[in-house]
């Protein structure tokens, strides 16, 4: 009779916790967290440096800045806290946040295990695409295509009157022609007074010419949201604020982010050309006024290192999903390139004063982190029947691990090489990316770029003109 009672005693108690565990998921701020998706700010400068004949000669310097923000399309992630609560297991988590973006810095938990089996999956969360596992409709905007323009624009016609960017890229030339006049000078020997006159009109001319050369110079700044902001960027407006998506969006196959160009307000400001009313006269398609004006900003998602998508990848590029259960997301590792003009894969055509027909890739690819196209992963919040298992995950704003701990006393041997393994790999890709990202080696590549550049015009000169072929 006791036995039966004790019996009933138990199935009864069992019968509570498993009551009080079926309840809905209860959500502690404290065990909350966003994760971070990486913008681009975009700085792209040009600079008129000559135009004789109506034949316009300019540098396009872009600039890019990685930057780290929260993911609202994912939203917060929690833990729920009812899932730590268990007759049979000591459970805890820690977790800690950045300040002010409440993005994941690290998280930790050690469960330990009475009595029972319970399942865990070691960073073996499989994200599925959003645009399949959820069914969220993709963002038709930033699939679409411009039609071509009906028509080619009249071609710019370069201004000289006075106040013109020709006529300031004059004086400009004049005054560096003076200011080695004055060098001249004191290189031969002159007295006390005059080479203090002399230096007062070098710097005169110097400050001159720092004040006209900003007049040469138009520049664009813009945020790039991947796959969320829009790929036509209004030059105009460089104060626009983030959108805040409430759908999900993709990338496009080709991996286009930005195209970007100088406004007929700028342009008109500046004082290039004579012509703007005419070239922008008829509506035409995004930057097809002035092509060679147009910058392409793009993700080489082929190229890239820890992304969901394969070399046979077809179509779009959502971002990573984040399934029920998943506590972060591994960072991919993406070339982003900077075209003027439309993505190539043949070198452009040379012309015989050096300079470049058509596109031409303005900078070396570089490499950065984007938390918003990695894996998604899970770790365990439970253990094994009679085992211990601690673990820590620590990360940069920008979603890279750079510390991780694992141990189980149990089967700590096999668990741990595991876990080592991919944080190895993970630290590895990021030491690599960040090596690659450094200013000695982006200094070696450009130099390299430069290098080949030369060589090849040597080589079309040579082809041309063997009698008069340039040395090494």
């Amino acid at each position: 009779m006791r036995g039966q009672r004790f019996f009933s005693a138990v199935i009864f108690a069992i019968s509570l916790i498993f009551l009080s565990q079926s309840q809905s998921f209860a959500v502690d701020l404290r065990y909350t967290w966003m994760l971070p998706k990486t913008v681009i700010d975009a700085t792209i400068a040009y600079t008129f440096e000559d135009c004789t004949d109506n034949k316009l000669k300019l540098k396009i310097t872009p600039t890019l800045v990685a930057r780290s923000v929260p993911d609202t399309i994912v939203g917060r992630v929690a833990v729920d806290t009812e899932a730590l609560k268990s007759f049979w297991e000591d459970r805890n988590i820690s977790i800690q946040t950045f300040a002010g973006s409440h993005i994941l810095n690290s998280i930790g938990s050690s469960p330990t295990s009475q009595v029972g089996q319970v399942a865990g999956n070691i960073l073996g969360g499989i994200a599925k695409l959003v645009g399949v596992a959820l069914g969220v409709p993709v963002s038709v905007e930033s699939l679409a295509t411009n039609p071509p323009p009906a028509s080619p624009p009249p071609a710019p016609q370069c201004g000289t009157s006075e106040g013109s960017a020709a006529a300031i890229a004059t004086q400009i030339k004049a005054l560096k022609t003076k200011i080695k006049g004055f060098q001249t000078d004191l290189l031969s020997g002159v007295d006390e007074a005059t080479q203090k006159k002399d230096n007062a009109a070098i710097q005169a001319a110097q400050s001159l010419i720092t004040n006209l050369q900003d007049q040469l110079t138009i520049t664009i700044k813009t945020t790039i949201d991947p796959g969320v902001s829009p790929i036509n960027v209004d030059a105009d407006n460089d104060m626009a604020a983030l959108q805040n998506p409430a759908k999900q969006s993709a990338i496009r196959n080709d991996g286009l982010l930005a195209t970007i160009c100088a406004s007929q307000k700028q342009l008109d400001k500046a004082k290039w050309f004579t012509n703007l009313d005419q070239i922008f006269k008829d509506t035409r398609p995004h930057c097809a006024a002035i092509p060679y004006l147009e910058v392409n900003v793009y993700l080489d998602f082929p190229n890239g290192k820890g992304t969901m998508y394969d070399a046979d990848h077809k179509g779009p590029y959502p971002q990573t999903a984040i399934e029920q259960g998943s506590l972060y997301r591994d960072v991919a590792y993406i070339p982003v390139l900077v075209w003027r003009g439309a993505k190539q894969t043949t070198t452009a055509p040379v012309d015989k004063d050096g300079s470049t027909n058509g596109p031409v890739q303005l900078i070396a690819p570089q490499t950065i982190p984007l938390g918003q196209f990695g894996v998604s992963q899970t770790l365990p919040l439970a253990a094994d029947a009679f085992k211990t298992l601690t673990w820590q995950v620590t990360f940069l704003e920008d979603g890279e691990i750079t510390a991780a701990s694992f141990s189980s006393k149990a089967s700590g041997v096999n668990a741990t090489a595991f876990l080592g393994t991919a944080v190895s790999a993970a630290n590895s890709i990021a030491t690599e990316q960040r090596s690659a990202a450094s200013s000695s080696n982006q200094a070696a590549a450009l130099q390299g770029q430069a290098d080949l550049i030369y060589q090849t015009q040597r080589l079309a000169l040579c082809q041309a003109n063997p009698t008069n072929c340039p040395s090494k």
